[in-house]
């Protein structure tokens, strides 16, 4: 008895576990359980492998559609060198492989990506698949097998292939292929995208030449629908087409809502990708520099969807990136600067090697905003989808990755350089498979990616049950149960293909609509409908385009996620033919059929388009100034540097310098280039005025302002030289002081100052000893060919004549060496009627010193600032709050790099001569998943310290190294540490009584590094508001452009509370580096505000307040 109790409770034991774990969101379904076993396997040989053809192991994808229109969702995976397979789906997560009986098996070719699309607009699904590999081209024709639709006798689907009988055949390397209406005629054309092969692939292949030599099997294909046949329109139509193309991401949106459907194309390797919009006459412009900043470098999936519910879609795409620091800095080489600026200057534009989150700055631009979005870093990825996973209203993330052989490895590239010296040297082939053998696996989870609702995303692979290591590629989403939850189809490599059913509704109450279109006459599914839901508050749009991520195409029906919102205020359908129909109050947890034979014809209202706060004027430019930076490459002279420190140009200063009763401007230059007094004249323009300052174009102007000097009633203009391009103590770096004769003209003063020829940041003018003449604090930025070192900062006292003192010593010890100071402001902070300073720098706390008659006393560390340490740009002044002090607005770093800095996890520079060559080597930490480590590939790290050669031979043995292990603790004990605990640009809150609250501002403040600040009542409501501006390109390689920031307009509550203003409601679209922002009053009573930009001309933008309704 007691045997056989065993014995069943043995078999219950089994049991359990065969059961499904339904423990999280998602359960991955065994082959047994759902009938899928498709295995995409892939069979290296001497002849044909990785090395030979570099994208065998870019793997297989998958559509998911109704092809028996049984109501539920069936599965097509292709094969690389097996045969796809199609899966019906049964019901509950079952399956029954048809692909042979139903004639889709498409064995014994390259079989690639998969779309299903009405082809023949018959009501039934047919099966676009494409191909590659192939040296010839009869065996890379992309096939089309035309639905027969379920048989009379049995009721099973077939399939016939008909490709050439379309016309879309196509011989070329393809990857994916999408179906929409580009041209708006009511039938579905044919986008294929194609890629070039390996004789392209590489650095070598950076030439402007290539971009003009084409090969018709690497160019991407447009194919225009007539009639039911298809003709190729790609060079009529505007597409480019070149052997550099590595097309790998497809995605089809109406990227700027004007209703036509636009295209992104994602590309590989060394071509930049494409952005092409649609012109509304059969053709297309590529406008990618028009409205992106920066790219990833190889590009590879794609998605495009409305993460931030504003109603525009925004584009992700995929790179190599990994997340880990070890992964990191195995694939990390030399960051060379010189080369990336060649990849630019030949046309290849800015690409740097991470994942992208483009944001749709309403149809205007893109800010990209990956790094803060916490989605960049996904290592060797794939398919990327925009999905509501959880049905909480918000988007989130599924991304595939995995490599079988990362021939990316740099310790497998070194390897393989010595095989070939060693080749070269012997006469003896390095035999392939010993090369095969030796090239690592990149087997990782997949990463999936929780929308927060607020621009931000947290990793979520093993809370939902998604963190299986696996080499994936193409990937689908679904309601494969008709439950009203997207479950997810993953493709893989050497193993089965992953289904995992979608087990939201039994951890949390989120509510679902579910809609599927009908379309009229020749696209009967109703692709490139836009359906807008409006409910609890939340605009949620979806647009139907099947093909998405990688390889694959995803089904037809719609789910939106509603959170708790138990009914949709209104739904609106916008069908491609111009025809839309609302619908209102429709109850949730249902599915809507909705057919385009009840839709309206949009009435076109000639509606007034809403004022904007700012208008761009800069094409009529009144102030004509460009600002010329010369070329110096810092980090050639100091390989290790963060970013550039000579590109801090140019500031404004200005004033009434005749007495004319109109405000002027003096505008910095660059080393090489003077900077120029611009006159305002009575026509309303500005007269350049060089004079004096056109002898001082040696120095860099880094900062300039207008005061009276010498107590003569007129204005004198102080200029401070800076730069990182001098020695120390170059006599350009001299400070300048240019008198004013009365009338606007300017002599320079050389005795004026004293001896002080520091690498300076600012200057700004007080009485603060209040003796009746404005006293100067000059910032010092820091030491040329030393960082992170700082240099002297200046009080200097004046005479009333317009000579000034060095009486730092004398007034604050604290203020002669502060920091690598970049602002400063003078501030009544305690309202005690007396000039106190603050001042803010990189790796420096906001620092206030209160004036206490005469002295400076530093009250920082008892005042709410002590760990406030960060990369401050600006700092400026206002009473936000109403209550009679001031409080700050301080542009910092921002929150949208590689870089994160917290007071748990600071980012630091260790600096000291570790090598004793007698000069400085600042090793940079940051923190990776909660360890600290220098930033700095092996390469990078040698070339400043070749004495580490001998420890660090191979990648590996430096790739998990920390700043302990790489120096002694004897080495380290004498080193200097410098410490950033905060990125954010900030509110401080005067509390009174020296006491301060630091708030961040809001998410679109942090996209970049933050330079100008303009304070003033924007929409006449009697609170101050803000107007920011930055970015910085200066960058490491390894970082990339920080150029997010397009303007940003901050309204403010009055109570303290910030709220951002969109694009189109701002007016402010600004590229480029922003390094100041002022406003001058025009002789006709308008107001313009000018954006000083480094390397480029002026924005400018009125501001007209009585446009703007309170």
């Amino acid at each position: 008895m007691r045997t056989i109790l065993k014995f069943s409770l043995l078999i219950i034991l089994i049991g359990s576990c065969q059961k499904e774990d339904a423990s999280q969101q998602f359960t991955l379904l065994s082959p047994k359980t759902t009938g899928i076993n498709f295995k995409n396997l892939v069979q290296e040989t001497e002849e044909f492998n990785v090395l030979t053809y570099g994208y065998l192991y870019n793997g297989g994808g998958v559509s998911i559609g109704d092809v028996n229109n049984d109501n539920l969702p069936d599965i097509y995976f292709t094969g690389n060198m097996v045969g796809s397979h199609l899966y019906i789906n049964k019901g509950n997560f079952e399956f029954e492989e048809i692909a042979k009986e139903a004639g889709v098996f498409a064995e014994g070719l390259w079989n690639t990506g998969t779309t299903m699309a009405d082809v023949n607009a018959d009501g039934l699904l047919d099966i676009y698949i494409c191909r590659s590999a192939a040296p010839s081209p009869a065996k890379r024709k992309n096939l089309l097998f035309i639905n027969n639709g379920p048989s009379a006798e049995n009721g099973r689907v077939s399939f016939t292939e008909k490709a050439s009988e379309y016309g879309i055949d196509d011989t070329g390397y393809s990857t994916q292929a999408t179906f929409f209406d580009y041209d708006k005629d009511g039938d579905l054309d044919l986008y294929v995208l194609n890629h070039s092969t390996q004789e392209y692939a590489g650095f070598g292949q950076i030439t402007a030449s290539l971009k003009h030599k084409n090969n018709p099997a690497f160019s991407d294909k447009l194919y225009r629908n007539d009639n039911g046949t298809f003709k190729d329109v790609t060079e009529t139509a505007g597409l480019i087409s070149n052997v550099l193309g590595f097309g790998l991401g497809l995605g089809v949106s109406d990227i700027n809502g004007d209703g036509w459907l636009d295209i992104y194309i994602s590309n590989d390797y060394n071509e930049q990708d494409y952005l092409y919009i649609n012109k509304q006459d059969g053709t297309f412009t590529e406008s990618l520099e028009n409205f992106i900043g920066h790219t990833s470098l190889f590009s590879m999936g794609s998605d495009i969807a409305d993460v931030n519910n504003d109603g525009y879609t925004d584009i992700i795409s995929l790179d190599m990136l990994p997340e880990g620091n070890a992964r990191q800095k195995m694939v990390s080489g030399p960051d060379n600067y010189d080369k990336y600026q060649r990849l630019v200057s030949s046309g290849f534009y800015n690409q740097t090697m991470r994942n992208m989150l483009q944001l749709n700055n309403e149809g205007e631009s893109f800010s990209e905003i990956g790094q803060l979005s916490g989605i960049s870093n996904t290592d060797w990825s794939w398919a990327s989808l925009f999905a509501d996973f959880d049905n909480d209203g918000y988007k989130d993330v599924y991304i595939t990755n995995g490599y079988k052989r990362d021939y990316t490895n740099m310790d497998f590239m070194n390897f393989a350089v010595q095989e070939k010296l060693k080749e070269n040297k012997t006469g003896k082939q390095t035999a392939i498979k010993e090369l095969l053998k030796n090239i690592p696996s990149t087997i990782e989870e997949n990463y999936t990616y929780h929308n927060n609702g607020d621009l931000t995303f947290r990793k979520v692979n093993s809370d939902w049950g998604l963190d299986q290591k696996s080499l994936s590629n193409g990937a689908a989403y679904a309601d494969l149960d008709n439950d009203g939850d997207l479950d997810l189809v993953v493709n893989n490599l050497e193993e089965e293909a992953f289904i995992y059913r979608n087990n939201s509704e039994k951890f949390n109450q989120n509510k679902f609509l579910r809609i599927q279109l009908k379309g009229d006459d020749k696209n009967t599914f109703g692709i490139g409908s836009k359906v807008t839901v409006h409910s609890g508050g939340q605009i949620l749009v979806q647009e139907l385009i099947p093909s998405r991520g990688y390889q694959s195409s995803v089904d037809y029906t719609l789910v939106f996620g509603l959170g708790n919102a138990e009914q949709v205020d209104s739904l609106i359908v916008q069908w491609p033919n111009a025809r839309e129909q609302a619908l209102v109050n429709l109850k949730a947890g249902q599915t809507l059929v909705i057919k385009q034979k009840d839709s309206k014809e949009i009435q076109k209202n000639e509606r007034a388009s809403n004022p904007v706060y700012f208008t761009d004027v800069s094409q009529d430019s009144l102030v004509p100034f460009i600002h010329k930076e010369n070329n110096f490459n810092d980090f050639k002279r100091e390989q290790l540097l963060p970013h550039k420190l000579s590109v801090q140009g140019p500031k404004i200063a200005k004033g009434d310098v005749n007495g004319d009763g109109l405000v002027d401007i003096f505008i910095g230059g660059a080393k090489g280039s003077p900077g120029e007094l611009q006159i305002q004249s009575t026509d309303g323009g500005f007269d350049i005025e060089r004079g004096a300052f056109a002898t001082d174009s040696g120095s860099e102007d880094v900062g300039a302002l207008f005061f009276d000097a010498d107590n003569d009633g007129d204005l004198d203009l102080y200029v401070v030289s800076g730069g990182n391009e001098y020695d120390i103590d170059a006599p350009e770096l001299q400070d300048r002081l240019y008198m004013n004769n009365g009338k606007g003209g300017f002599t320079k003063n050389a005795s004026s100052l004293p001896q002080m020829s520091v690498s300076g940041s600012c200057v700004t003018a007080n009485d603060f000893d209040n003796d009746g003449d404005q006293d100067l604090f000059v910032g010092g930025r820091g030491l040329p060919g030393q960082y992170p070192r700082g240099t002297r900062s200046y009080i200097l006292q004046n005479d009333k004549k317009g000579n000034f003192k060095d009486i730092t010593a004398m007034v604050s010890e604290d203020l002669e060496a502060p920091g690598m100071v970049t602002d400063a402001i003078w501030t009544d902070f305690n309202t005690d009627s007396k000039a106190d300073l603050m001042v803010v720098g990189e790796f420096m706390a906001i620092r206030a010193f209160e004036n206490t008659g005469g002295q400076l006393a530093e009250i920082t560390g008892n005042s709410g600032l002590t760990n406030t340490q960060g990369w401050w740009n600006r700092i400026a002044s206002g009473d936000f709050d109403n209550d009679g002090d001031m409080d700050y607005i301080v542009g910092n770093f921002g929150l949208n790099s590689q870089l994160k800095a917290s007071p748990d996890e600071p980012v630091e520079v260790y600096y000291k001569d570790f090598d004793g060559n007698g000069s400085l080597d600042p090793i940079l930490t940051s923190y990776i998943m909660g360890e600290s480590y220098p930033i700095f590939s092996k390469d990078d790290l040698l070339g400043q310290l070749s004495g580490l050669k001998r420890k660090y031979v191979n990648y590996s043995d430096y790739a998990d190294q920390k700043i302990t292990d790489v120096f002694t603790s004897e080495e380290l004990s004498d080193a200097q540490i410098l410490k950033a605990n905060n990125f954010a640009s900030s509110y401080i809150e005067n509390l009174g009584n020296n006491q301060f609250k630091l708030t961040d501002l809001p998410t679109t403040a942090q996209f970049s590094p933050i330079y100008g600040i303009l304070i003033r009542d924007f929409n006449a409501d009697g609170n101050l508001d803000v107007v920011l501006a930055g970015n910085f390109f200066g960058n490491r390689v390894k970082f990339g452009r920080y150029d997010a920031n397009k303007g940003v307009l901050l309204l403010g509550n009055g109570k303290g509370g910030f709220q951002s203003v969109n694009t189109k409601e701002s007016g402010l679209n600004i590229d480029g580096e922003v390094r100041d922002i002022t406003l001058v009053k025009l002789r006709n009573g308008k107001e313009l505000i000018l954006f000083a930009r480094n390397n480029q001309t002026m924005k400018e933008y009125l501001f007209q307040p009585k446009q703007i309704k309170k």
